[in-house]
């Protein structure tokens, strides 16, 4: 006799831009529907921005939206989670409910009782994970959110029932957006009111002008206009490679360095879809798009060395590919925009 699968996992996909959670999240979500995402996810994340004064060394960041409800043909709720353990008595009926609605569950949890997580058994630690799977017969959640140590993207996680309660139960407010609230997202959404998303070439044409050139064009938070973007940041990576070398110890996030490695992968994956719209022509772009992801990884590389073993060489090589990158993507660019095809 077969067994009965009693499991309910929702689906995702593995995310390209997976430093943050946020991003990564959002991703693994709706590329599972790449016909309805990719238009959307293509015509943003192609501004970065970089944070001058920031003590933890993350700094650089994408300036594209990373909320649930701003993705096209997405629905979600939100509840604070105040309401959520004084309405529910036991909030995990609440989540199970849920996900047989096929609906993912974004949440702030201490990791101290998550199994596979660096903080697990050892440190209290509240920290953004999604709920994407059930199954009620094994009593078991499955997660998706920063596995291993240094922490890496990782789904399909197991986690049983009263871990998963207890973690929810010390799960305090931390710094970050949505650290106090469930929030239930339902993808692919569609009602009579969802408006059609079609690629947008001029706004593409535009971000990449304005990454090009340092401008925030089209940033919404008008606080945010003394941050450096676009090809700027590489000047401020500079700076701070700079202070590592006198400072004689590590002192940009990795999650900085991965952010752009991020970038440059997405930035493929774009060309490629441009050139299969026929928006592009130019088979020279992908040359020059393959060179330019090389030299971030490289960079990211010698950043690497310097933590495994400090020697001034490597942060002085790390500051030359920083240059050399500078240089290299403002070239690429200027091809992007001399290629695009704008009706």
């Amino acid at each position: 006799m077969e067994a009965v699968n009693t499991a309910h996992i929702l689906p995702l996909r593995k995310p390209v831009i997976e430093v943050n959670s946020y991003h990564a999240f959002s991703q693994a979500i709706v590329l599972t529907d790449e016909a309805l995402s990719l238009p959307c996810l293509f015509s943003h994340y192609i501004h970065l921005f970089g944070v001058p004064e920031f003590d933890k060394g993350n700094f650089i960041h994408f300036a594209s939206y990373s909320f649930f409800h701003e993705l096209p043909y997405t629905f979600v709720s939100k509840l604070h989670i105040d309401q959520l353990r004084s309405w529910f008595h036991d909030p995990l009926s609440f989540f199970i409910d849920c996900l047989h609605k096929n609906q993912y569950l974004a949440i702030a949890l201490d990791e101290y009782y998550i199994p596979g997580t660096s903080s697990y058994q050892t440190k209290q630690q509240v920290h953004h994970l999604l709920i994407h799977g059930v199954d009620v017969s094994q009593q078991l959640f499955y997660v998706a959110g920063y596995f291993s140590n240094p922490p890496v993207y990782d789904s399909g996680r197991p986690v049983s029932f009263d871990l998963l309660r207890e973690s929810l139960r010390h799960a305090g407010p931390i710094r970050q957006r949505v650290s106090q609230t469930l929030e239930i997202i339902q993808y692919p959404y569609r009602d009579i009111s969802t408006p059609d998303f079609e690629l947008d070439v001029h706004f593409i044409a535009r971000s990449l002008e304005e990454h090009l050139l340092s401008k925030p064009l089209t940033e919404k938070n008008p606080q945010r206009i003394h941050f450096w973007f676009g090809l700027r940041l590489y000047d401020l990576l500079e700076q701070f490679l700079e202070r590592e070398l006198e400072a004689e110890q590590p002192l940009i996030h990795m999650k900085a360095l991965q952010t752009l490695v991020n970038h440059k992968q997405w930035m493929m994956k774009r060309i490629e879809y441009l050139h299969a719209h026929k928006l592009i022509s130019d088979n020279g772009l992908f040359a020059m798009g393959q060179d330019v992801l090389k030299q971030t990884v490289i960079l990211h590389q010698w950043c690497v060395k310097q933590r495994v073993r400090r020697d001034p060489s490597n942060i002085v090589k790390a500051i030359r590919c920083t240059q050399q990158l500078k240089r290299s993507e403002a070239l690429f660019l200027e091809k992007c925009l001399n290629q695009l095809v704008i009706a």
